[in-house]
């Protein structure tokens, strides 16, 4: 990755504060934007953002936790699409989890695009969402 001060004499500091800034805080789990970029090889922001608040709302801390929650549990909740579990496998990569043993792949087939379609048809039909 580029250094800090080239960034900085380049584009400006303003942009390189942003590298440096916190995308991902919840307990042990905390990335920088730089960092993100560098460990994870994922750089949607918006989405780590996203989901920093919801792994916080859970109480999820660490990579552990993250992959021992039921990933459709993780689906169901309002705010998770297809960019917030990108970046909850890039985290679980990291860490050495096997990502579709994680999504249990192997047994259910089930994409989670189809998931996430199903479960929002299922909770307006209840007049709830997992929050």
């Amino acid at each position: 990755m580029i250094a800090r001060t080239k960034v900085e004499n380049i584009i400006g500091k303003g942009f390189a504060d942003k590298l440096d800034e916190l995308i991902v805080d919840s307990g042990k789990l905390v990335y920088t934007r730089r960092e993100m970029v560098e460990r994870l090889g994922c750089a949607n922001f918006i989405a780590a953002a996203k989901l920093s608040k919801i792994l916080r709302r859970l109480g999820i801390t660490t990579p552990a936790q993250l992959n021992n929650m039921d990933p459709f549990s993780l689906a169901r909740v309002k705010g998770i699409g297809e960019s917030c579990l990108f970046v909850a496998l890039c985290i679980l990569e990291e860490a050495e989890y096997d990502v579709e043993e994680w999504w249990q792949y192997k047994d259910n087939n089930v994409k989670f695009s189809s998931f996430k379609a199903h479960a929002i048809t299922h909770s307006r039909k209840r007049k709830h969402e997992v929050t």
